[in-house]
């Protein structure tokens, strides 16, 4: 319900909706544009295919466990 209701929200008024979550996999469902951040400070910015492509993973969790742990990304190495 709450998914679909930001959804509408967001049609409707065409208006952004910052979310902030942990749960990577609503964020991969939800977002157009995802920021990682990590001690504060951006890490990544782009586009959840983008990432996903640039890190060389199959899903932002992954990603999100990457950046968290502090491995370079794919085109880095």
């Amino acid at each position: 319900w709450v998914r679909g209701r930001l959804e509408q929200y967001r049609v409707s008024q065409n208006a952004t909706v910052l979310l902030a979550s942990h749960n990577m996999s609503e964020v991969e469902r939800l977002c157009e544009r995802v920021i990682i951040m990590k001690k504060g400070k951006i890490e990544d910015d782009d586009t959840p295919e983008r990432l996903l492509a640039r890190y060389g993973r199959d899903t932002l969790e992954e990603v999100f466990l990457d950046v968290a742990r502090g491995r370079q990304r794919e085109a880095a190495r």
